[in-house]
């Protein structure tokens, strides 16, 4: 990448999760789910136990202990943890994907 990319880049898209990234980060986090992995909520006072709709749940909340590798800012590699880069707009979108979820829908 040219320098004028590289800055746009850390202005605009690297303080933010990308849709991407949304969707591989609750995409990993609903496998380990469904292969066992113990919930970092607690689902007594959740209805619906898709292991996607939990996973959405806990990015929601800032508990998922992951990190992204995003370009640093004097070159390298630096690990970024999820939770820094959620924004409220990341929040609202994802919270109104879980509002529009219809069990009935899901095979």
């Amino acid at each position: 990448m040219t320098h004028a990319l590289l800055d746009i880049y850390r202005k605009v898209i690297s303080q933010k999760l990308t849709r991407f990234e949304i969707a591989r980060i609750i995409g990993v986090r609903a496998l380990q789910l469904s292969m066992g992995a113990p919930p970092l909520i607690d689902l007594s006072n959740i209805e619906i136990r898709d292991p996607v709709y939990i996973a959405t749940i806990e990015i929601i909340n800032g508990i998922l202990p992951m990190s992204i590798l995003r370009p640093g800012e004097k070159g390298g590699y630096e690990l970024v943890p999820v939770n820094r880069l959620l924004t409220p707009e990341v929040r609202e979108y994802l919270n109104s994907i879980l509002e529009s979820w219809d069990l009935s829908r899901r095979v």
